[in-house]
């Protein structure tokens, strides 16, 4: 009787011992579980404040673009203007933790997609005449060209009727998934990803010369701070892409002084024998007239890239027109004069 209760009190210890270590193992891999939750936890509230800090050293760029637009671009003359943003200018700032760097310069160079339509939302012919001009110089077929800025103004003005070469709400809705144009000016140039038959390759090969703009706002050109790779532009103002050469000797040309007047543009060499009947003279200006900011901002982990646009035209006060956040929203360049057509 005794060596049977001896054997039950073993095998009931041993019973005990399994379910300890059992309820011991489990509770270890509890404890792991939390303290994992607990450390993802702790790299999250510390993720999340460097970037609230990143933001807010933003902020403290659009403040300085502002200030430095108010206080310093304002009160110079004109040609001292044109003097400092003949290149970008690069502003550094270094700060505990990491840092902020400034690229600014002239916004003037880039070909308004808001001047496709009026004010009131209706075309504009002078607008879409002169974004076809601007695709033809960058090298688009003229159909492709003419369908493209059709396309765009069915996109951005206010009706529902298709243009001829156009695509309305009904080419839209047949899509997966279907949606409808947008009867508004662009709200970026990443916007123009959605027109019927755009492609990246096509979006890639236009998007240095373009800027979203308001509904109505024509492109104004600043000749006197303008370099030769900025032609394009100046070309669909001047006529068509006809007149790019014309353009890329205007600017290459250009006295130490500037231009600072239609008169001078027109007495220049490069004006001999000129004589295009689609000419807007009246679109170019002779002073920076918008000022383009991109803004990269490195904190510990955290780094944001934000581009703000200022209306400068008057002096006293700048206005914000335009701020977008990410890569996409820079403005690229094209950095080989190769580039261009010959």
């Amino acid at each position: 009787m005794r060596a049977v209760l001896k054997i039950k009190n073993e095998k009931e210890r041993g019973t005990v011992l399994l379910t300890t270590l059992l309820i011991m193992a489990v509770m270890a891999a509890v404890s792991v579980a939390i303290m994992d939750d607990i450390r993802f936890a702790v790299k999250r509230v510390i993720n999340v404040g460097d970037y609230a800090q990143a933001d807010w050293y933003v902020k403290g760029a659009e403040d300085f673009a502002a200030s430095y637009i108010a206080q310093t671009l304002g009160p110079m003359p004109d040609t001292a203007k044109n003097e400092s943003f003949k290149a970008p200018q690069i502003y550094a700032f270094p700060f505990d933790g990491g840092g902020m760097n400034l690229n600014v310069r002239d916004g003037s160079h880039c070909f308004s997609l808001g001047s496709l339509i009026n004010a009131d939302g209706t075309p504009n012919s002078v607008g879409s005449r002169q974004f076809s001009s601007l695709l033809i110089a960058a090298g688009w077929p003229n159909n492709d060209a003419a369908n493209l800025s059709a396309v765009l103004a069915d996109w951005i003005d206010i009706d529902t009727q298709r243009g001829q070469n156009g695509a309305e709400d009904g080419d839209y809705l047949r899509r997966n998934p279907p949606h409808r144009t947008a009867n508004a000016a662009l709200a970026s140039v990443m916007e123009l990803r959605a027109l019927e038959g755009m492609t990246e390759e096509l979006y890639q090969s236009i998007r240095p010369f373009l800027c979203a703009r308001p509904a109505g706002e024509m492109t104004k050109f600043n000749i006197d701070t303008a370099s030769p790779l900025d032609a394009l532009v100046l070309s669909s103002l001047l006529g068509g892409p006809d007149y790019v050469q014309t353009a890329i000797q205007l600017i290459t040309e250009r006295p130490p002084e500037g231009y600072g007047s239609l008169e001078k543009i027109e007495s220049a060499p490069a004006m001999s024998g000129f004589d295009s009947p689609d000419r807007a003279f009246e679109q170019i200006v002779f002073v920076p007239n918008k000022l383009w900011v991109e803004a990269k901002v490195n904190y510990r982990h955290a780094e944001r890239l934000v581009v703000f646009e200022f209306d400068v035209l008057d002096n006293r006060a700048a206005n914000l027109t335009y701020r977008g956040w990410g890569s996409e929203n820079l403005r690229p360049r094209i950095k080989d004069p190769n580039e261009l057509p010959q």
